[in-house]
């Protein structure tokens, strides 16, 4: 009888994926037009935007044409090809009348990444943790005016992490952000699990170099830490046990939008941030990290300029919706043989390491997966007949 269970057991867990697929199959289809801009796809197999492709095929929304989107063709910015060429298709050579016809297709926009690509990253006989000169990024001028004709159309629009860093030029950025209110400080951050350069080979090599040589050569740490960047390429170091209490960040998300997005209350976020200020009443700010400082640390961060509490996620629905994500929410190491499982959601504590924090799986399973799938719901819903 034990025996018979257990078979029954094996049986059961072999043939739910196939149960699952076949859910995914049956259920309805929904047309959503989505602009997807990626300026940072080195290869084949990193797109930036890899996580939003991957819900939505698991939402089952496909373009007009009724096929559903290629991660492969379906974006505008870098195209890598063969031998290090690439090609690129963005709203450059567009004009003005282009650009409206593409408003008024275009249902929701996402400017996923654009910081574009590194002569270092994309010629192979280059060092890649070294600086080096951009080849393609940055946001132009051109996008922030396919931005205002979307916010004048109150279509959904959304960026996040390095929308207006480098390479984008001063006064494009302050277009932008006097178009949506908010500012950049001019620093970013980053977790690293352990600041050790002979343990953690990818501590980026140009951080390091840049810190030593505004400290004398000295590089003295070990710990869990946070790297702030600043634009003018200023470099802090701060670590856990020193400066800070604890070093990975955390989201704090205010109770009406836990329910709303049906996110949770506290989510670790060990990735790159950029520490952005909300200059208006216009927006609200969702959800918001919190500095884990020591007084040493927090002297540190005042003499900066760099606040302790500053946004994760700033949203705006008076006059247009828009959403700033103050991280690099998609990138994410999802497995796209997971999405055309139907209700594997249910099974996300399988699909990353608790343990790790640094396993960024955790954010887009807990976090950034029912955060898209309500904004592309709501979305689809005031998008209307179409469809």
């Amino acid at each position: 009888m034990k025996s018979r269970i257990i078979l029954w057991v094996i049986v059961l867990i072999l043939a739910t994926p196939l149960w699952m697929r076949i859910a995914w199959e049956f259920s309805p289809k929904k047309s959503l037009n989505v602009m997807i801009v990626d300026k940072t796809v080195l290869n084949k197999n990193s797109f930036k935007h890899r996580s939003v492709n991957w819900i939505l095929d698991y939402e089952k929304y496909i373009k007009p044409d009724s096929n559903y989107y290629d991660i492969n063709k379906d974006y505008f910015g870098f195209f890598p090809e063969e031998d290090e060429k690439y090609s690129i298709r963005d709203f450059e050579k567009l004009n003005d009348a282009e650009l409206d016809s593409l408003v008024s297709t275009y249902d929701l926009a996402y400017f996923t990444d654009t910081y574009g690509v590194l002569g270092n990253e994309w010629y192979r006989h280059r060092d890649v943790n070294e600086n080096s000169e951009s080849i393609y990024g940055g946001m132009s001028e051109k996008d922030l005016l396919f931005l205002k004709k979307m916010k004048a159309r109150q279509k959904v629009i959304l960026a996040e992490f390095n929308s207006i860093a480098f390479p984008t030029p001063v006064d494009v950025r302050q277009n932008f952000e006097k178009l949506f209110g908010i500012e950049w400080t001019g620093w970013m951050a980053r977790y690293i699990a352990s600041l050790d350069t002979v343990n953690n080979p990818d501590l980026p090599k140009w951080i390091v170099k840049t810190y030593k040589q505004a400290h004398n050569g000295i590089w003295n740490f070990k710990n869990p830490g946070l790297l702030f960047i600043h634009e003018s390429g200023k470099v802090l170091v701060m670590e856990e046990g020193r400066e800070l209490t604890e070093a990975v960040p955390k989201i704090y998300t205010d109770i009406k939008y836990q329910n709303d997005y049906n996110v949770p209350a506290v989510m670790i976020y060990p990735y790159w941030m950029d520490i952005m200020v909300n200059k208006t009443d216009s927006n609200e700010i969702m959800s918001k990290y919190i500095i884990n400082a020591t007084s040493a640390g927090s002297s540190i961060l005042s003499e900066n300029g760099i606040p302790k509490i500053f946004p994760s996620i700033i949203r705006r629905t008076k006059d247009c919706r828009f959403y700033y994500f103050c991280g690099d929410f998609a990138d994410n190491p999802t497995k796209f043989r997971f999405a055309k499982l139907s209700g594997i959601p249910a099974l996300k504590f399988l699909l990353y390491n608790a343990v790790d924090i640094t396993d960024r799986n955790r954010f887009f399973w807990e976090f950034y997966l029912p955060l898209m799938q309500r904004i592309f719901r709501e979305t689809y819903l005031i998008a209307g007949p179409h469809k």
